[in-house]
């Protein structure tokens, strides 16, 4: 009998989680789409939920063990979601799609709640009220930096105020050979003088050492004025404090009686119209590059953009003149702006390929654009063929743009999926063909998280990010299936495991290794490290099956009942926070009927048992 039972427990243990390597198995020959997916884990969280219902809940009900019930399942789903936050914050998260998406809103979440707090500290911000500064919070942009690039020169626009979650930034004087102003750490505010005063930069900012930013866009600031009569208050008593005017009189030489006359203009305008009046106006020809803007053939993200969207990134737009001979970039110069011809030539000199023909560009050409998108340095000479009027879009106006307008997310997605990136990445990075295609695929990801697209040269996959990933998701697999193995080997103690909840099992394990290994395989692993694990998983359940099902022979029935729901209550809390919320992301309403089937097919076998 002791045998017998520990034999019978440890096959249908593995019985039970066969399914999670054949799930790994079958991303070898198929990659479903996302509904079909959806459809079978919602079908397999049904039946589970059947499963558990019938054969956990209902026996434990049966006995009258309601007490055992009703604290082990809150303790097994308290017990499961502890564990399971520490798993995933060593990198288990990546295990599955839906842990992974649970895990950047809590990032978001956490985020979110510390911005709020920031703004207190921030001069600007410190007498505002709790409301507006969550109002703020809400519509600051997170941006990662890595050291030595160049957040604006002089002469840019002033379209965003920054303000420095990690790492440090450098203040640079071009008026005295781009000397140190000042170096900018955690809680520094900085570019809001000529923000607040619509006047392009008059310093250099560059990042010092990897760093983290918050960025406040100029439209959703005004925006947040014309609902705000706070942010409003807030705004005028700024712009009449004496750093503004001295601001304007060291660094753009205005008068006395200039900077007046702004201020008293540029306070009945934010009265009237909540806009900021540029102190000092630069010129950007938005008219004649909104005629011409849907001709642009070589760039073609702004064909369809709505009329609203391509107005909005035509005022971040500066437009220059440049002589004949002047030399925009050279290889191994940062990307930092898109270029746009309105008048003139423009050459394009391949160093690395001399016996290749000069390019010319002229009216409504764009240069630097592929390395713009893909943040590699250029490899490539330009210069002016002849004296050349130009737009320049910085890119981190670009990629401002890019996280508010869907539209332009869609049509630089459709650009990133073109052969021309992945043969650009491959011919002039020196990128592998597969090192290209994960480039793609990791940039269309992080446009789907809402983040910005990563640099081509800086790129690190998440899994490198996370070291101890490969464990982590492990245990997190594991972590899965201990419930079920401890399901298994308390229940069999009194009976024999029944069709239905071995069949609930099967069932809702097999998707779950289909989705999970589908989503490891998109972060790099190996098929042989994806089967390992899922065929580990399913030995280790059969042997923690086993083991329970010795330790719990001497056991009363009302523990064996309070186990049961411990287990039951864990497998619930995977049912709702994993498997259905991922079918939902994938599917939407299938979820509803595909959930209702799975449920159905473990009651019409049970009766049919």
């Amino acid at each position: 009998m002791f045998q017998s039972l520990w034999l019978n427990a440890l096959v249908v243990g593995m019985v039970s989680a066969c399914s999670m390597p054949l799930g790994s198995l079958t991303t070898l020959v198929w990659t479903p789409r996302k509904k079909a997916l959806a459809f079978l884990t919602a079908f397999g969280g049904g039946a589970l939920l059947a499963a558990l219902v019938i054969d956990l809940v209902g026996s434990a009900t049966a006995k009258g063990h309601i007490l055992e019930l009703v604290v082990g399942s809150i303790s097994g789903s308290l017990f499961f979601s502890f564990v399971n936050q520490i798993v995933n914050n060593s990198g288990g998260f990546l295990r599955k799609p839906s842990t992974t998406l649970t895990h950047l809103k809590q990032q978001q979440r956490n985020s979110l709640l510390q911005s709020w707090n920031r703004l207190k500290n921030l001069q600007l911000f410190r007498n505002s009220s709790q409301a507006l500064r969550k109002q703020i919070a809400q519509i600051l942009l997170i941006a990662n930096y890595p050291k030595g690039t160049i957040l604006y020169r002089q002469g840019d626009l002033s379209e965003s105020l920054y303000i420095v979650k990690k790492g440090k930034v450098e203040l640079l004087d071009p008026q005295a050979d781009l000397t140190l102003l000042k170096t900018l750490t955690v809680n520094d505010i900085f570019g809001h003088l000529a923000f607040l005063t619509g006047s392009p930069h008059q310093t250099q900012a560059m990042v010092k050492e990897d760093c983290q930013l918050e960025i406040l866009p100029r439209s959703d600031f005004e925006q947040l004025l014309e609902i705000s009569p706070e942010l409003l208050e807030i705004t005028q008593q700024t712009l009449q404090q004496e750093n503004i005017k001295d601001y304007l009189l060291q660094r753009h030489q205005l008068s006395l009686g200039e900077i007046k006359d702004w201020l008293n203009s540029a306070i009945a305008i934010l009265q009237k119209q909540r806009k900021i009046e540029p102190a000092v106006k630069i010129t950007q020809k938005v008219p004649e590059f909104l005629e011409l803007a849907r001709t642009i053939r070589r760039f073609p993200v702004f064909n369809y953009l709505p009329q609203e969207d391509l107005e909005a990134l035509a005022e971040r737009l500066v437009y220059r003149c440049y002589e004949d001979g002047y030399v925009f970039f050279q290889p191994d110069n940062d990307s930092d702006r898109l270029y746009i011809i309105h008048q003139g030539e423009v050459e394009i000199i391949y160093p690395a390929h001399l016996q290749k023909s000069p390019l010319v560009l002229t009216t409504a050409d764009p240069f630097g654009e592929l390395s713009l998108v893909t943040e590699a340095n250029h490899t490539v000479t330009a210069i002016a063929k002849t004296d050349v009027a130009i737009w320049t879009l910085r890119k981190q106006d670009f990629q401002e743009m890019l996280q508010q307008s869907p539209s332009l997310e869609k049509s630089v997605r459709a650009f990133i999926e073109q052969a021309k990136i992945s043969d650009y990445l491959q011919t002039r990075q020196n990128f592998e063909s597969s090192k290209a295609a994960q480039w793609v695929k990791k940039a269309l990801e992080s446009m789907d998280a809402g983040k910005l697209i990563p640099s081509a040269t800086r790129m690190s996959p998440m899994i490198e990010e996370h070291k101890e990933a490969p464990m982590a998701i492990w245990l997190g697999l594991l972590m899965d299936g201990i419930p079920e193995a401890l399901t298994i080997g308390a229940h069999m103690v009194t009976q024999p495991l029944s069709l239905s909840l071995l069949i609930g099992l099967l069932l809702s394990n097999y998707p779950e290794a289909l989705s999970s290994s589908q989503g490891m395989k998109q972060q790099g692993f190996p098929i042989p490290r994806i089967l390992g694990m899922w065929t580990s998983i399913m030995l280790l359940t059969g042997i923690l099956a086993a083991i329970g099902s010795q330790l719990f022979v001497d056991v009363s029935p009302s523990m064996i009942s309070l186990l049961e729901s411990l287990a039951a209550g864990a497998m619930l809390t995977v049912i709702s926070e994993t498997m259905l919320p991922e079918a939902y992301a994938k599917g939407g309403s299938i979820v509803g009927l595909s959930t209702l089937l799975g449920f159905l097919a473990i009651i019409i076998i049970k009766s049919l048992g």
